[in-house]
């Protein structure tokens, strides 16, 4: 799947993104009648949005449930929806199995994963997971349990041979960016001075991205951040947002963890030792580790810019993707601080 989820090196930083514009919730009595969940009490609340789909609080007489309505779907059919979300899913059951935490996706009746509802004058795509209550304050993992937890996920090699999207292999190349550039300051765009100071650091990780090594695969979860990996009131470290998985190396993802969830290099050597630990399989090899991390960062701004130039963009889009785009520049990842990252490696050899 190649739109993004979790945007950004700190996404959900000090100030957060926008608040989510007011939309009416799915059916609660269609969706709880879809999935078997019981008489619904009370309506559906809106707990949080992402750039792939809203989630909705829904509490029936048998639970509490996350009912992740989804975004992005490119008007896509039904079918090939569902036959990705089971592929997904199979992969969740997988991790479920080696007792990952992590919400445990609903199955109708049917065995079906999708369902398609009312929400308000809207028609829309449902799933459903168990309710997780996260903890008030300072919900984000420890990096060591994070760690801990991508090794065991790595070690589970849950096969996914197909090639990895290109959204995590690939990045715009000079003339693209230069022409984006062009037109973020022919429109006028707040956010173009913000382009213009992140564009070096964008080309010069684009030899990094070329020398990328992807293969072999397994299926990976893609979205493996301190957005996605939130401690619950327990204080156990949960993994969510699992739509994302898909084909990847193993070392692209364990080099993007470390570059999300360690910004100080000085926690490389344990964030590494607990992957280690667990199980986790993959190394890293020099800058070319990195190869996903840059694509992805440049994909978001180049996706980001794109939909605020977008006219046809909702109020709430463009201003999410101006957020967006300024905090990644704020926080980017560089070439720089990926030697950095290496050069702690070697305290454990």
């Amino acid at each position: 799947m190649s739109s993004p989820e979790a945007p950004g090196p700190s996404a959900g930083g000090p100030t957060g993104p926008p608040t989510p514009a007011p939309v009416p919730p799915p059916d609660v009595a269609a969706v709880a009648a879809a999935y078997g969940l019981g008489r619904p009490v009370g309506p559906a609340t809106l707990a949080a949005r992402g750039e792939l789909g809203r989630i909705w609080h829904l509490e029936t007489g048998t639970g509490r449930w996350a009912v992740k309505e989804l975004l992005q779907t490119d008007a896509r059919p039904l079918t090939d929806l569902e036959a990705d979300a089971r592929a997904d899913v199979a992969f969740q059951e997988a991790a479920l199995a080696i007792h990952i935490p992590m919400p445990r996706p609903v199955r109708r009746p049917d065995d079906g994963i999708l369902a398609e509802v009312e929400a308000g004058d809207r028609r829309v795509t449902v799933r459903v997971y168990t309710w997780v209550e996260l903890a008030d304050r300072e919900p984000r993992a420890d990096p060591l349990d994070a760690a801990a937890i991508l090794g065991r996920l790595h070690d589970l090699a849950h096969p996914d041979e197909r090639p990895p999207d290109p959204w995590f292999t690939r990045a715009p190349d000079r003339e693209w960016w230069v022409g984006l550039a062009a037109d973020a300051h022919r429109a006028g765009a707040a956010w173009a001075a913000t382009l213009d100071g992140v564009l070096p650091e964008l080309l010069a990780g684009g030899p990094v991205v070329a020398a990328g090594r992807h293969a072999p695969t397994i299926r990976c979860h893609l979205d493996f951040n301190p957005q996605n990996v939130l401690v619950d009131t327990t204080g156990r470290a949960v993994v969510v947002d699992w739509e994302n998985s898909g084909p990847a190396a193993a070392e692209q993802e364990l080099a993007s963890a470390l570059a999300e969830f360690v910004p100080d290099p000085a926690g490389t050597a344990a964030f590494l030792r607990s992957y280690r630990e667990a199980g986790g399989p993959a190394t890293l090899h020099g800058r070319s580790s990195f190869a996903m991390t840059l694509a992805v960062q440049a994909n978001l701004v180049a996706w980001y810019a794109a939909r605020a130039l977008d006219p046809t963009s909702s109020d709430e889009d463009r201003a999410r993707s101006e957020h967006w785009m300024r905090d990644i520049a704020a926080n980017a990842f560089t070439v720089e601080r990926i030697d950095r990252w290496l050069e702690a490696t070697r305290a454990i050899g």
